[in-house]
């Protein structure tokens, strides 16, 4: 396959192994095509072809039979991997909004808006299933992305935390469970919260977590010495942010910190992942990554400052501690 067919197809052919949970049925051992399409109800020959086409990426083996195997790179199709980017290959909403990425260049706006005819999370909170789908995918960024976020020594000093915009609590949850001697509070909205209950996410740590839910530019709950903000800020534009860090710093405890988890951007040129989350946050939300400079610029209006900046183990995050300005 010539180099440019692979940067064109790849992508797409990504996505519908992870749809079809191709990878999950490869994962115990070899399977040949025949009995694999049987399972997956596709055409064998169809299959093959897609098989073969991943094999030489490097997603797959084939073996002398024609049988094929999951590989170390092809546990990122995995449901259950703990780097499993399943969910996020299978999420067609983002390609859709890409196909309008000439009008965000041209505009400024989001492609997002104008392809589904309303905003990002809007889209969630209009179908169930879709924001279910969004909560998924959070999830398994979580358990990617967030290494050595649990176990930070910033934890030491702090009696309850407030995860906001937490999803179905994945980063809470982890954070708790290395750290007995927290509280924490899944905030987000009515919708995401129900879901979660529904599938008992918390449940193994309701003695120590509450929920509730609300609209982070409106009002956070109080009672939290500190604030988790994990992939949030990223996802709005420099007012909404300050928004949000503005209720934080209102509900935040007296001496109480906000933790911003977030990848930083370089202020220099070099490349770095955080430059391709940009475009996406700028194509299908209308959000930015940004510098340390940046969120400095951010916090001061909500009347916070930075006290610390911490990069995650084995991560491209960062976290950025604030706290509120003393007269």
């Amino acid at each position: 396959m010539a180099d440019d067919s692979i940067v064109a197809v790849l992508p797409y052919a990504l996505s519908v192994a992870a749809r079809l949970a191709i990878a999950d049925e490869c994962a115990d051992s070899a399977r040949n095509v025949k009995d694999l399409a049987r399972v997956l109800n596709v055409a064998p020959g169809a299959l093959e072809r897609l098989l073969r086409a991943l094999a030489g990426c490097g997603f797959f083996s084939e073996d002398d039979e024609g049988r094929f195997a999951l590989t170390e790179l092809g546990q990122l199709l995995l449901s259950d991997s703990p780097v499993s980017m399943r969910e996020t290959l299978s999420n067609i909403d983002s390609y859709r909004a890409w196909l309008g990425a000439v009008e965000t260049i041209s505009t400024g706006r989001p492609a997002f808006d104008t392809e589904f005819g309303t905003k990002f999370f809007a889209h969630k909170e209009g179908d169930d299933q879709v924001g279910a789908a969004f909560d998924q995918r959070m999830q398994e960024r979580a358990s990617r992305l967030y290494g050595g976020l649990a176990t930070l020594s910033t934890w030491q000093g702090v009696h309850r935390v407030l995860d906001v915009g937490g999803g179905k609590g994945a980063v809470l949850t982890s954070v708790l469970r290395a750290n007995p001697h927290l509280d924490g509070i899944l905030f987000d909205r009515p919708a995401v919260l129900e879901r979660t209950e529904k599938t008992g996410f918390l449940t193994p740590l309701r003695d120590r977590c509450t929920t509730a839910s609300g609209d982070f530019f409106q009002e956070l709950p109080t009672g939290a010495d500190a604030h988790l903000l994990c992939s949030v800020l990223h996802d709005w534009d420099d007012h909404e942010a300050i928004e949000i860090l503005s209720r934080s710093r209102e509900a935040l405890a007296a001496e109480g910190r906000v933790l911003i988890c977030e990848m930083i951007l370089p202020e220099s040129g070099d490349p770095h992942p955080a430059r391709w989350s940009d475009l996406g946050m700028m194509v299908v939300l209308g959000g930015r990554e940004r510098t340390l400079a940046q969120y400095r610029t951010l916090l001061r209006p909500a009347g916070l400052e930075m006290s610390n900046v911490t990069a995650l183990t084995g991560s491209y995050f960062s976290v950025i501690e604030a706290r509120a300005v003393q007269a």
